[in-house]
């Protein structure tokens, strides 16, 4: 019975160590270093707590070693679900298309859209959006040209503009 208890907390202080760190790595990123800190902080101490249960146990069992990697392995999942659903920055569009419409079918579907023409004939599209019209705004540009070739990334900072 005491095993099981180790192991049970093993694999949810694990569990929980592991999803703050990856909240820990995206606020990195995105240059909130005094949040940063504190969550580095909280993440060792469970770290610190742990390695103790697993290494001090009175019985050492690969129970508790199982605990400790399914631990990482499903805080990898829930830090993969929190960025999901919880970390909504803005995305950026660029698009490159040969279509002179997208421009105006876009913005009649509320997106702000800045455009820039090329000599060769084709234009790049820059769309700042919110996360959640990605899957949305995919589409519309594949209904206008499929061969528009599109690259989405996380926008780090925005200023001005529309954002959908």
């Amino acid at each position: 019975m005491e095993t099981l208890i180790i192991c049970l907390e093993v694999f949810f202080a694990r569990m929980i160590e592991i999803s703050i760190g990856s909240v820990r790595t995206i606020f990195l990123v995105k240059g909130k270093n005094a949040l940063c800190c504190l969550l580095a902080f909280i993440e060792i101490l469970i770290w610190f707590y742990v390695a103790r249960e697993t290494l001090t146990a009175n019985d050492p069992n690969i129970a508790i070693v199982l605990s400790y990697a399914g631990g990482y392995a499903i805080g990898t999942y829930v830090g993969g679900l929190i960025n999901k659903y919880l970390v909504n920055s803005p995305l950026t569009a660029f698009v490159v298309t040969t279509d002179e419409s997208m421009n105006e079918k876009l913005k009649k579907e509320k997106f702000g859209v800045s455009t820039i023409s090329r000599e060769d004939g084709k234009i790049i599209l820059l769309i700042e959006f919110k996360k959640r019209n990605l899957k949305n705004i995919k589409k519309l540009i594949s209904e206008i040209d499929k061969k528009a070739f599109i690259i989405v990334n996380e926008s780090l900072n925005t200023e001005n503009g529309y954002i959908n």
